[in-house]
C-alpha cells in the first residue's frame, strides 16, 4: 500500500521535474543536444527515477520476505498435531482476548520473548497471539471481530491458518465483547 502512495509522489514529481527543466533550458535556447541534455540536465529526473526503483525493489523484498514467511509457519502447522479443539480471539484494534473452547481465558504466554537476545525487540500483542496459536495448534480458530475490522493481523492470521480460521462480528461472544468495550469507552 504504502509503496503505491509513493511511486504515486513520485511520479507526480518526475514528471515535474521533467516538465520545469525542459521548460527552463528551452526558454533561453534554441538548440537542444538531447544526449547532453539527458546526461547534464536531468539530474533531478534520474534521481526521482532512482527512487522509484529503490521503492519497488525494497517493496519486493518486504513482500517476498512476508509470503516466505507464512509458508514456513503454515509448513510447519501442517507437520504438527493439533494440541487443542477451539480458541476464540477477541479481537480489536485496543485489545485481544483469546479464550479457550470452554470460553475460559487464555493467558498471552511472554516468557519467550523475556530471553536476553531478543531485549532490544519489541512484541506487540498480535506477536503473543500468534505465539500462542503456534503453541496451542487449535484444529478451528474464531476471531470475534469486535470493531468489525479486518486489518493485516487478521488478514495474515487467515493465510497462516487458512481452513482452520473463521471469522465472526455477530455472535454472543461478539455481542458480549463489543458491549465491553463500549462500556469502558465512555
Amino acid at each position: 500500500m504504502t509503496l503505491w502512495l509513493n511511486l504515486g509522489y513520485y511520479l507526480k514529481n518526475k514528471y515535474k521535474a521533467l516538465h520545469q527543466t525542459f521548460n527552463k533550458y528551452l526558454s533561453n535556447n534554441k538548440k537542444l543536444y538531447l544526449n547532453g541534455f539527458i546526461i547534464f540536465r536531468l539530474t533531478k529526473y534520474v534521481e526521482i527515477l532512482g527512487n522509484i526503483v529503490d521503492e519497488a525493489v525494497n517493496s519486493f523484498i518486504i513482500e517476498k520476505e512476508y509470503k516466505e514467511f507464512i509458508s514456513l509457519l503454515k509448513l510447519y502447522i501442517n507437520s504438527q498435531k493439533s494440541k487443542t479443539g477451539i480458541v476464540h480471539i477477541i479481537y480489536s484494534s485496543n485489545f485481544t482476548i483469546l479464550l479457550d473452547e470452554n470460553k475460559n481465558i487464555i493467558e498471552n504466554s511472554k516468557d519467550i520473548f523475556n530471553a536476553k537476545f531478543l531485549s532490544d525487540i519489541s512484541f506487540s500483542t498480535n506477536d503473543y497471539t500468534l505465539n500462542n496459536l503456534l503453541e496451542l495448534l487449535p484444529k478451528k480458530i474464531f476471531i470475534h471481530l469486535i470493531d468489525n475490522t479486518i486489518d493485516e493481523f487478521v488478514k495474515t492470521l487467515s493465510l497462516i491458518f487458512e481452513k482452520r480460521l473463521f471469522i465472526c462480528n455477530d455472535c454472543n461472544i461478539c455481542s458480549l465483547y463489543k458491549n465491553f468495550a463500549t462500556s469502558t469507552e465512555k
